[in-house]
């Protein structure tokens, strides 16, 4: 979970987000994997889906983004209804047959990595690490 200190500082990070390579674009990439589908459940958009459309309901009083990676990643990123946060959850579908734990963990690791210094920028934006 990363603090931010002010609401305007969140809304810049998901705007970018979503202006990643130019207007209503998404990231490509994650760690240097391929970035497969995204669900924006705050604007209605699902990349996985012939029409676009979101089949969550859309919740426009926060952010949500989930990105599923090529390599069986989902990362979703979403704010706080309470506070100016920013969790994120992270998990791993290996392929049928992938078993070796610490390699996938490893994977798993470098890619929420890669997450949280490409996609949030916490330096630049002033964030703050919170464990839970």
């Amino acid at each position: 979970m990363w603090s931010a200190t002010t609401p305007p500082t969140v809304s810049r990070i998901f705007h970018r987000l979503r202006n990643f390579h130019g207007e209503d674009s998404y990231p490509q990439r994650c760690g240097g994997v391929r970035v497969a589908n995204v669900r924006d459940v705050t604007t209605g958009y699902d990349s996985s889906r012939a029409d676009r459309t979101c089949v969550l309901p859309v919740t426009r009083s926060g952010h949500m983004i989930t990105f599923t990676l090529q390599n069986g990643v989902v990362a979703t990123l979403r704010t706080s209804g309470t506070e100016p946060k920013i969790k994120y959850y992270t998990e791993y579908c290996a392929a049928p047959g992938t078993s070796e734990a610490a390699a996938l963990q490893k994977e798993l690791d470098r890619i929420t990595a890669a997450l949280l210094d490409d996609f949030l920028e916490p330096e630049k934006n002033n964030l703050i690490r919170r464990c839970v």
